[in-house]
C-alpha cells in the first residue's frame, strides 16, 4: 500500500495513494478478505498477564471487522459486544453471561456536564472500593476505537461484595466533584455542580433467546436483485437474427432481456420455458456467442428447436464486457460472468432488476406488476428482500450512474465517461453544470489520447462528444482541427481552427494553424 500523501501538493503521491486504493478495493470485490481470513482475537487480563480466550468465548470469527463498541445492552451488569463487519453478516451483537447468578458487582454513572459539555466529554472519573487499594478510573470518550463509539455510560466491574466508598469527577472544565452514599449493582446521574448522585432504574429488559443457526444450503446460482434505482443500460444496439445491426428501441412499457449461450443446457431450459409460458412482456433473446455466420446459424438452429417465438439476437464480446462492469460496479462482490442473466429494464432501457440463473416465473411477474409501474423514487422501497424502515434519505437522481462512472473510470475510462454523462442528464442546476464540463474533459482526453495512438475514428468521436456538451471550448476545437488536418481533412480542420478563434481571437496557435490547412487546402485543389 502506498503510504499516505502529506499534502495535497504532492501530486504524485497523491495519484499512487489513489491508484493503491483502487487495486485493493478491485480485490476486495473479486472476494480477497482484508484480513487475509485470519480469526479474530481476544485476550484475558489475568493479573498483568494476557491469555488468549478467542475460542472459549465465541468471539474467533473469521469476519472482515471493522469496528467495537463496548455497551451493557442488556443492562445485566456486564459489558456487551457489538461488532460491525464489512462482511456478512454486517453486524453482531455478543451478549456477555458472565453476570449470570453473581449481580451487583458492578457500579454505572451517566455524566451530565452543566459549565463543561453536555455529555462531559473527556471527563475523568476515578471510584474508591473501601480494602482494595487499587485506582479505579474511566473517562468519558467521544469514539475510543476504530470507526466506532462505545456508550457514554462509565461503567466499573467491581470485586465481589464490594463497599463502595466514593467517587470524584474531574469535569472538562478543570472543576471537581466528589459523589458518596453509592451502592454496587447500582446506576447513577452525576451532574456536574450537584451535591449527589441520583440513582438511575434499568429502562428495559432485554431478552433474546438462543437459537442455533440455521443451516446454509448450497447455491443453486439463482438470485434475483431489484435494483433501488434504475441504471442505464450500458449497450444500445445488437445483430439482429438477420445479422444486421438493430437498436435497442424503447417506448414500450418495458422488456426482459434475456442472455444466452447456444452450449448452455440451462439456458435451452429457460427459453423452452418462456416459449410454453410466456411473460406478460416483450423479451429479446441475444446469444452471447459472438455474430460470426456460424454463431448466428447455431444460435437459430437452438432457437428452433427451444421454440422460442420472441425476438432474438446476438451480442459479441463487448457488450458482455459491458454487462458485467455494470455488475461489478453495482456489487462490492461480482460473480463470475454466467448465463443464463436476465435483466428487466423499464420503458427508457434502463436495467430495474436482474435475475442471474433461471428465471422464477412468479418472481418475475411480481417484478412485472410492482417494480416495473413503480416511480423511481419508489424502486428503493422494493429493493430489500425484508420489510424495514429507511433511516437515510434517498440517493440524488444519477447517483448510481455517477457511482459506476467513478468505480471503473482508472481501468475502463472511455465505459466510465458513458455513465458520468447518464448522471449528468440526471441532474439538475449546478450540479448538472458540474458533471457536465467534467464529461467535456474527460472526451477531451480519450480523444487526444486515441489521436496519439493514430486510432482516428474514436478519436473524432470523442472530440465530437467533447464538444456536444462543451461546445465554447477553443482548445478542443484547435486539437480537434488539428488531428482533422493530419488526416488531410484540411477543410474540416480549418472550420474548427475558425471555430477556435471565435472564441479566443488572440488564439495564435490557432491562427498559425488555421494559415497553414487553408496554404494546404489550396496546394491539393
Amino acid at each position: 500500500m502506498s503510504p499516505s500523501p502529506v499534502n495535497e501538493q504532492d501530486k504524485e503521491g497523491v495519484i499512487r495513494y489513489g491508484a493503491a486504493w483502487q487495486a485493493i478495493m478491485q480485490l476486495v470485490r473479486k472476494g480477497s478478505s482484508w484480513s487475509g481470513y485470519e480469526r479474530n482475537c481476544a485476550f484475558l487480563n489475568v493479573g498483568g498477564k494476557f491469555v488468549t480466550s478467542s475460542h472459549v468465548s465465541g468471539l474467533d470469527f473469521v469476519d472482515d471487522g471493522r469496528g467495537v463498541a463496548v455497551s451493557d445492552w442488556d443492562q445485566d451488569g456486564d459489558l456487551d459486544l457489538w461488532f460491525r463487519n464489512r462482511t456478512a453478516p454486517r453486524i453482531r451483537l455478543m451478549l456477555n453471561t458472565s453476570s449470570s447468578g453473581r449481580p451487583g458487582r458492578f457500579v454505572a454513572f451517566r455524566l451530565e456536564g452543566t459549565k463543561a459539555n453536555r455529555d462531559a466529554i473527556g471527563a475523568v472519573v476515578e471510584l474508591e472500593v473501601s480494602g482494595y487499594d487499587k485506582r479505579l478510573i474511566r473517562s468519558v470518550r467521544a469514539g475510543d476505537m476504530f470507526l466506532s463509539q462505545s456508550s457514554k455510560w462509565v461503567h466499573f466491574g467491581l470485586p465481589e461484595n464490594a463497599s463502595l466508598k466514593r467517587v470524584k469527577v474531574l469535569w472538562p472544565g478543570g472543576e471537581r466533584s466528589v459523589f458518596q452514599q453509592l451502592k454496587a449493582g447500582r446506576r447513577y446521574h452525576l451532574k456536574e455542580g450537584a451535591r449527589s448522585a441520583v440513582p438511575i432504574g434499568v429502562d428495559r429488559v432485554v431478552s433474546i433467546k438462543a437459537e442455533a443457526l440455521p443451516a446454509v444450503a448450497a447455491s443453486g446460482g439463482r438470485a434475483s436483485v431489484v435494483l433501488p434505482a434504475a441504471v442505464r443500460l450500458p449497450f444500445a444496439s445488437y445483430y439482429d437474427e438477420k445479422g444486421s445491426r438493430a437498436k435497442l428501441s424503447g417506448g414500450i412499457s418495458g422488456r426482459l432481456l434475456v442472455l444466452w449461450s447456444a452450449s448452455c443446457p440451462h439456458c435451452r431450459k429457460e427459453l423452452s420455458e418462456l416459449a410454453v409460458g410466456p411473460v406478460e412482456l416483450p423479451v429479446l433473446a441475444l446469444c452471447v456467442d459472438g455474430h460470426s455466420e456460424e454463431a448466428r446459424s447455431a444460435a437459430k438452429a437452438f432457437i428452433v428447436e427451444t421454440g422460442f417465438n420472441d425476438a432474438w439476437g446476438m451480442v459479441g464480446e463487448e457488450e458482455l464486457e459491458q454487462v458485467f462492469l455494470l455488475q461489478e460496479s453495482l456489487f462490492d462482490s461480482a460473480p463470475h460472468f454466467a448465463v443464463p442473466l436476465s435483466l428487466l429494464l423499464n420503458k427508457e432501457n434502463e436495467v430495474v432488476a436482474l435475475y442471474r440463473g433461471a428465471l422464477n416465473k412468479e418472481v418475475l411477474e411480481y417484478d412485472c406488476r410492482e417494480v416495473l409501474r413503480a416511480a423511481k423514487t419508489q424502486l428503493r422501497n422494493l429493493a430489500p428482500p425484508f420489510p424495514g424502515r429507511w433511516f437515510t434519505e434517498p440517493a440524488a437522481a444519477g447517483y448510481v450512474s455517477n457511482l459506476v462512472a467513478r468505480r471503473t473510470q482508472e481501468r475502463y475510462p472511455e465505459f466510465s465517461v458513458f455513465y458520468l454523462r447518464a448522471a449528468a442528464e440526471s441532474s439538475r442546476g449546478k450540479k448538472r453544470r458540474a458533471l457536465m464540463a467534467e464529461v467535456g474533459r474527460r472526451h477531451y482526453l480519450l480523444a487526444m489520447e486515441f489521436d496519439r495512438r493514430q486510432l482516428s475514428e474514436r478519436s473524432a468521436f470523442h472530440f465530437s462528444s467533447s464538444l456536444e456538451v462543451a461546445p465554447n471550448n477553443p482548445s478542443v476545437h484547435n486539437d480537434f482541427g488539428s488531428s482533422l488536418a493530419r488526416r488531410g481533412l484540411f477543410a474540416e480542420g480549418a472550420h474548427h481552427f475558425m471555430e477556435a478563434l471565435r472564441l479566443k481571437p488572440d488564439f495564435l496557435l490557432a491562427k498559425e494553424n488555421l494559415a497553414k490547412a487553408q496554404r494546404l487546402l489550396e496546394q491539393s485543389k
